[in-house]
């Protein structure tokens, strides 16, 4: 029994600050002495000097207007009557300690708690008395200021900020009263969302009460106790010393509610002990604490200390709660009762009175229950404890009669990385069917002859009939082959009414089961459709701390969530996508925090296991990797002048649609696709890849990655396989660039019946359904690219843009030379650039010259030449010397340097 580790905290000693809505947060040192500084400084600004008051009860008087403003809002930010608690929660006493006429001695108990109602609201409350309303505003905004750094409060102070930053416009000159109206109508949603009291006493009740339902009927999920959800109220509303039930709830509750809440309420105040409510209460949070409810506990206690601040506060707001027997105190001493690390010892009478194993009875081994590690996956999840439940139920019957057995039908759809595989997995172990389950793939019927692909479905089938689960991966693909697609339905559809106790699963992508109604109507039927849905925040924060964990590392509640807001935000790149994301991520923060000073944080325990602080999470992933600027790089590059100025036009053209976009005004998405001809090595593949990287940078592209292809990565074998295949490679591709080198070969096989048109009619119509994200460059030779062109009649407008890669020139060619030497950690001694340069303006020119690829083949000899020179000298050579390029590196081919073009072929 463990507690949820984002509240292992309440278990330690350190100076925690436990604002239930949010969690345990702990105080970073120094933090509180900066704050109370930047109050008091504040409180001594010139235009606050003046500003006091000589009616505040709890501050040392004549009180500056200022210090008791803040005093209301640090009862107000945790929220109208939530629970504050841990060693650190006296925030006024902690924040303007100096300032209170009796402080209260400071506590570093874990398990004190108070429950504020805080009845400030913006814009003001105390600095009304200002004779300047607009200064007084302006004060108000600047003590929120002052008050930032305490994480638990900062959602809510932020957003009382953007209301201070976008006022309502009246006359400063109003009531209190009045002024706070019209703010609290100008708060839009989002505000609302974190500040929920601004919506007034009864719609925060409203608010409330919503909660408050929630958690009572999570817990009575897995708690159940004696009483109705009307007859829970009513104990509220009397353990807080209520003479009625306020006409209000009727509209947190409805007529018919509140009219069975008042009809309860005098049969329940007769006899009604408040001591006795609550040690029953306590039992019952201790029972949902071992259930693991830790957090639905502590969400109730919240709820129902708001609760009943709302209801003693009306028709007012919230205020510090009267009376109240809720056992706030007594669950924060039974969690760190049950859960804190115990000393044990062991009882003799385990050893002396021990059960030898062979007088054991034999117990039937029971059904395994499903344990499923999938997350946020909430319908699939459901589907899957439905589906073994019910067989669990049905177990006695099945095994006097295996035929009477319901079998699992079940389609899991949805995107690729959600957990799909894993779930087919965890469910053919809670079948148990006493085998292990079988897996079929589209590529096992790929290329076979229809009569084969279907014996080989007939035989798995009946290999699986009442023995063992058929996981079919990828059935839309199967289904949708236009070769043996639709035969191989038809025959799954018999097969799945033949064998009545076939257990079968199958998996396909988001919209496979529609693929699949498509071609044959009738087979989705046969199926249990469950789905599976791409990964919030919360459940990519979930993936994050468990890879974390594999690891050998935990992160803190912070670095988690951060975790999971970045990778929610991060676009995919090819098969990189979804649950395989956290794991990524983990690597590259792990890695990062391993190698930080020795010194740095230890877990709670003292263990010394690594702890992910929030600083360690990266703000912006980047999956494609790539040059900081790719834009300097372009530009950087030696020669490509005419490219350089035309992909400029192209970036220019891209940022004025995106401003146009911004500003609101209607643009259409531009045709981005391109041509590239030129001669072998003039850089055409790696412009491609600083054009992805330029995009995304622009927020053209997703993601910016490149993903380079051929023939044969576009053309199949055999009738039905070149669409898929070229359908698959630009789904690797989407959302960033698509670069096909000799692109031409698609139409110049002299094999008749070659399908490559087929590749290029499909690849057609795919650029243009995901013209938004996704760049396809084609490149090869100039007078070959033009016949690639017209090769198809919709292929030359679909690539508006060609740019032709001229060969370097010689000085072009040293530049490279110079620039690949350094990016291997090389320099030149003098010289060697001038032999260079006089061998390669003797060189003839031609479609096989190698350009920039005949200048890594060089420097690749160089250092095997300057390596075999090193191994000759018997004294250790210098560094300088172990990185220095010289002229008798160069290959020996100077008298006939035609030859150097057989160094790159």
């Amino acid at each position: 029994m463990r507690l949820p580790e984002h509240l292992e905290l309440l278990l330690t000693d350190e100076p925690v600050l436990d604002v239930y809505s949010y969690g345990p947060w702990r105080v970073p040192a120094g933090l509180f002495e900066e704050i109370g500084m930047r109050i008091d400084g504040l409180a001594r600004d010139p235009r606050a000097a003046g500003l006091t008051t000589d009616e505040h009860k709890l501050l040392t008087l004549p009180a500056s207007l200022v210090i008791a403003e803040i005093f209301g809002m640090l009862a107000f930010l945790p929220g109208g009557g939530a629970i504050k608690a841990g060693s650190w929660s006296q925030l006024p006493e902690r924040l303007l300690r100096e300032h209170l006429v009796n402080p209260s001695p400071l506590s570093t108990r874990m398990t004190r708690w108070d429950a504020p109602g805080g009845r400030w609201r913006p814009p003001v409350d105390w600095l009304i008395e200002a004779p300047d309303r607009g200064l007084a505003i302006e004060l108000a905004r600047e003590c929120l200021d002052v008050l930032e750094g305490i994480e638990p409060l900062e959602q809510r102070r932020k957003a009382l900020i953007r209301l201070y930053d976008d006022p309502p416009v009246h006359d400063l000159h109003l009531p209190k009263m009045e002024m706070r109206e019209i703010w609290h109508w100008h708060a839009d949603d989002e505000i609302l969302a974190a500040v929920p009291e601004l919506l007034g006493p009864v719609g925060y009740l409203e608010w409330v009460s919503a909660g408050l339902l929630a958690a009572y009927e999570h817990l009575a999920e897995v708690a159940p106790r004696d009483e109705t959800v009307e007859t829970h109220l009513v104990h509220l509303l009397l353990q807080g010393s209520m003479e009625h039930v306020p006409a209000e709830l009727t509209l947190a509750f409805g007529e018919e509610r509140y009219a069975e809440l008042q009809e309860r309420f005098a049969a329940e105040k007769r006899g009604f002990k408040p001591g006795a409510w609550q040690e029953k209460t306590r039992s019952w949070l201790v029972r949902a604490l071992v259930a693991g409810a830790a957090d639905a506990c502590r969400a109730w206690l919240d709820m129902a200390m708001r609760f009943v601040a709302t209801v003693q506060g009306l028709p007012g707001d919230p205020w510090f709660p009267k009376t109240e027997w809720i056992p706030v105190g007594q669950f924060q001493t039974d969690l760190r009762r049950l859960y804190a690390p115990r000393r044990r010892v062991v009882n003799p009478l385990t050893d002396t009175l021990k059960v030898e194993e062979s007088a054991r009875k034999t117990v039937p081994a029971a059904r395994p229950e499903l344990v499923t590690k999938l997350v946020d996956q909430p319908e699939l999840t459901a589907v899957l404890a439905e589906l073994t439940t019910s067989g669990a139920a049905k177990a006695a019957v099945a095994d006097a009669a295996a035929p009477g057995r319901t079998p699992v039908r079940l389609l899991i759809v949805g995107p690729d990385g959600t957990g799909k595989r894993d779930a087919a997995q965890e469910l053919g172990k809670a079948l148990a069917l006493g085998r292990d389950p079988l897996w079929l793939t589209g590529n096992l019927f790929a290329g076979q002859r229809l009569a084969d692909a279907v014996a080989r479905l007939q035989a798995d089938a009946r290999d699986c009939a009442g023995e063992r689960l058929l996981i079919i991966e990828g059935l839309d693909e199967i289904i949708t082959d236009p070769g043996n697609g639709e035969p191989l339905a038809e025959e799954l559809h018999r097969l799945l009414a033949v064998h009545e106790e076939l257990n079968v699963v199958a998996l396909c992508d988001s919209t496979g089961d529609e693929r699949i109604g498509e071609v044959n109507p009738v087979l989705p039927q046969r199926f249990r459709v469950a789905r599976t849905r791409p990964f919030t925040a919360e459940g990519h924060a979930e993936l994050f701390r468990r890879a974390l964990r594999e690891r050998g590392a935990r992160g803190t509640r912070q670095a988690v969530a951060a975790a999971g807001e970045l990778l929610v935000a991060t676009p995919p790149v090819q098969t990189l996508r979804n649950a395989r994301l956290a794991p990524h991520l983990a690597d590259l923060v792990v890695r990062e925090a391993a190698s930080r000073p020795a010194t740095g944080p230890k877990s709670s325990a003292g263990n010394g296991e690594l702890v992910i602080g929030k600083a360690d999470i990266p703000r912006v992933l980047h999956l494609s990797g790539g040059a900081d600027d790719p834009r300097a790089e372009l530009r950087e590059l030696p020669g490509l002048e005419s490219v350089k100025h035309e992909l400029g036009l192209v970036v220019a053209t891209a940022r004025a649609t995106q401003l146009r976009r911004d500003s609101g005004l209607k643009v259409s998405t531009p045709t981005r696709h391109m041509v590239f001809t030129g001669n072998p090595g003039t850089g055409k593949t790696m412009v491609a890849r600083l054009v992805g990287q330029i995009f995304k940078r622009l927020g053209v592209l997703s993601s910016g990655h490149l993903v380079e292809a051929s023939r044969a990565h576009l053309v199949g074998e055999y009738i039905g396989q070149t669409a898929p295949r070229t359908r698959r490679l630009v789904e690797r591709a989407l959302g960033g660039v698509l670069f096909i080198d000799e692109a031409y070969t698609l139409t110049q096989s002299p094999l008749k019946g070659d399908y490559g048109h087929e590749a290029i009619a499909e690849l057609v119509k795919l650029m243009e359904d995901h013209r938004d994200d996704l760049i396809v460059i084609v490149a090869g030779y100039e007078q070959q690219m033009a016949e690639f062109l017209a090769a198809n009649p919709g292929l030359d407008s679909r690539f508006p843009k060609q740019l032709h890669f001229p060969d370097y020139s010689d000085d072009e060619l040293v530049a490279v030379f110079e620039r690949l030497a350094a990016a291997d950690g090389f320099r030149l001694d003098p010289g060697t650039t001038e032999l260079l340069r006089s061998v390669l303006s003797r060189l003839p020119r031609g479609p096989s010259f190698g350009n920039g690829r005949l200048m890594r083949n060089l420097l690749d000899l160089a250092v095997a030449n300057q390596a075999q020179r090193l191994a000759t000298i018997r004294r250790k050579p210098s560094k300088r010397g172990l990185v220095t390029l010289t002229p008798d590196d160069l290959p020996p081919v100077w008298e006939e340097p035609a030859e150097l073009i057989g160094l790159y072929l």
